[in-house]
């Protein structure tokens, strides 16, 4: 059976909802947040992977990095209960562990603050180079540029890779953002990241034989190119108070379709869309049962 492997940032995940847009200086409130599950498990990976679980593709890894802390700890075990694969984590961080607050504002405008210091320094030890040898698809994500560059350089010629793009400038410097253009099988971008990626893609110029570009564009649904080839597939919106994890779980569904389904883009971002709501609403159902302030 085809194997992938994900590789990004971990993230013990904060999520509030603010009653107004921050700013300098100002005291904003926090309305509201999660009752049953604050913090809950972050990162892209236990995102795109669960949702290729859920779609029945079980040969999946993950390789992600914490700390030797207890919220290290918590991390492995929320993995572990979410049937998530924990043998790619490595608790080599040499400090804590990371935490990402997520602050939604009433408009849906959400702000990120990533503690991402002590895992810039971070390698790929030998189990992990190993799992990622033996990989079909590499799904690179935010993460460090050392791990990024080291799994790029070992990659064969017959693996193929997935860029699931994040508009993070200290994960994806311009000539890395380049090279990934360059190699990348998939690339899989948001509307708002376009200029973030545009210029990689103008300089790596057609890319590989076969490439897809898959941009996501709110509620005007998803564009799909395929060398000079563009498809518009329309979508339906879903109003949720937390979307966090949601385009890492679209992403997870389009992979699991697309390798079962090479020549059917179309079905992978229904099939994308589909894992995408299914844990929307599983989530708004969990959090039904009240929130605090």
């Amino acid at each position: 059976m085809t194997k992938i492997v994900v590789i990004g940032y971990a993230s013990i995940d904060y999520v509030v909802q603010l009653d107004g847009p921050l700013a300098p200086n100002r005291t904003t409130i926090i309305a509201s947040r999660p009752a049953k599950s604050w913090p809950q498990l972050g990162g892209s990976p236990p995102y795109i992977v669960g949702a290729m679980l859920r779609a029945g593709f079980k040969s999946a890894a993950i390789i992600t990095w914490v700390g030797k802390d207890e919220q290290g700890s918590w991390y492995i075990r929320a993995m572990e209960e979410a049937g998530l694969p924990t043998e790619g984590v490595a608790r080599t961080l040499p400090g804590c562990s990371p935490v990402c607050i997520m602050a939604y504002d009433p408009t849906g405008a959400c702000y990120c603050l990533y503690e991402a210091v002590s895992s810039r320094g971070v390698a790929l030890d030998a189990g992990q180079l190993e799992v990622i040898y033996s990989a079909d698809w590499i799904c690179l994500c935010a993460q460090p540029q050392t791990t990024s560059r080291s799994a790029l350089a070992c990659l064969k010629p017959d693996q193929r890779l997935i860029w699931a793009v994040k508009g993070d400038p200290d994960a994806f410097p311009p000539h890395l953002r380049c090279d990934l253009a360059a190699r990348a099988d998939l690339i899989v971008h948001s509307r708002g990241e376009r200029p973030f990626v545009e210029p990689a893609l103008a300089e790596a110029g057609p890319g590989r034989p076969g490439r897809i570009i898959v941009e996501t564009r709110g509620p005007e649904g998803v564009q799909i190119t395929i060398g000079d080839k563009t498809i518009s597939v329309p979508t339906k919106k879903i109003a949720v108070a937390d979307p966090t994890g949601a385009g890492d779980t679209f992403l997870g569904g389009l992979i699991a379709s697309l390798i079962q389904k090479p020549d059917d883009p179309v079905a992978a971002i229904r099939a994308g869309e589909t894992a995408a709501r299914t844990m929307l609403t599983e989530r708004a159902l969990q959090s039904a049962g009240g929130a605090s302030a």
